[in-house]
């Protein structure tokens, strides 16, 4: 068998947003974990990443939508209903409404959201740097059902946070992350559950234990996520090595024009099945495109797909394991 490993984001402080008491979460996330080591991939996929908008406000060093020259686009209404009526069909359990850019530049991003829950999708969130998180923002979200929110946010210091969220603004941010714990304590709810992560940028590594202390009082989990380059790096290819994605047996990403593609990690679209509207997800998900590259991967052989050679995810994992 080959290796397999899933640890993308680490838990500092607080209780983690995946663990629950709910019996199908539980399910669903037994699933996640078991899916990948025995190469099951059952009928539909475990989770949907899908694209509002490849759009964002800010221009973050780190991250691939500054860089890359994308066409950019927002999802059309008949496309994420298209998108949330398969995946209520499927009874799938977990979607985000995240892949490259910032959702809440979307108008419907609330409506999306309480579509997808009245289709019955156990887990509904997505990843924003919140800078548009403002009160009327948050109160439309906690009314569409929103399960959980992840807010990228680097170190706890002005200076080290606008040096890698160019474009935003400290006291803007902080004060909308505190408005969102204020709301819900006013309304003696508890989702969405709230997660706050950084990239283990240079400033924050040894600074842990001060990030989770300035951040616990106000969310549910303190995290943060190893650094990498998302950029189209030669120092990530030709990498022969006995790794399996765990992500083929678990998800698949739309981009926001429809494009059904395998991997959240395919920013660049060197793979797409078709469209959404040419193709459903189902049939994409148990293709015989999608079936070879899940024999690939089993058999130590990602390298020989384009993108997977190109991913620095894969190549952060298995620097792990060597």
């Amino acid at each position: 068998m080959v290796k397999t490993v899933d640890s993308i984001l680490h838990t500092i402080a607080g209780k983690s947003v995946v663990q629950r008491d709910d019996s199908r979460y539980r399910e669903y996330r037994k699933k996640w974990n078991e899916w990948p080591e025995t190469y099951n991939y059952g009928e539909f996929p475990l989770h949907l990443d899908v694209e509002p908008t490849n759009a964002c406000n800010l221009r973050c060093p780190f991250c691939a939508t500054t860089y890359n020259k994308y066409t950019k686009g927002y999802m059309e209404e008949k496309i994420w209903k298209k998108i949330l009526d398969e995946a209520g069909k499927n009874e799938l359990y977990s979607l985000k409404f995240t892949f490259r850019g910032e959702p809440l530049l979307h108008k419907d991003l609330a409506r999306m959201v309480s579509y997808a829950k009245d289709a019955g999708i156990l887990d509904v969130y997505f990843n924003t740097n919140a800078l548009r998180l403002d009160e009327a923002t948050i109160r439309s979200l906690l009314d569409a059902g929103l399960d959980r929110i992840s807010i990228s946010f680097e170190g706890s210091t002005k200076e080290v946070y606008e040096k890698y969220r160019v474009g935003s603004t400290f006291e803007t941010v902080v004060h909308n992350i505190e408005t969102l714990k204020k709301i819900k304590d006013e309304l003696g709810l508890k989702s969405p559950l709230v997660r706050i992560q950084t990239v283990l940028a240079p400033e924050i590594q040894g600074m842990e234990e001060q990030y989770a202390a300035f951040w616990s009082p106000i969310v549910d989990e303190v995290a943060y996520l190893d650094m990498k380059s998302e950029a189209d790096n030669p120092d990530h290819r030709g990498i022969i090595y006995d790794w399996g994605c765990p992500m083929l047996w678990q998800r698949m990403t739309i981009t926001w024009d429809g494009k059904i593609l395998p991997c959240i990690h395919d920013i660049f679209e060197w793979d797409s099945f078709g469209k959404i509207t040419d193709i459903s997800i189902k049939e994409a998900w148990i293709s015989s495109k999608e079936d070879h590259y899940r024999n690939l991967h089993r058999q130590g052989k990602a390298h020989e797909i384009q993108r997977c050679d190109r991913c620095p995810y894969r190549e952060s994992e298995i620097r792990k394991l060597k």
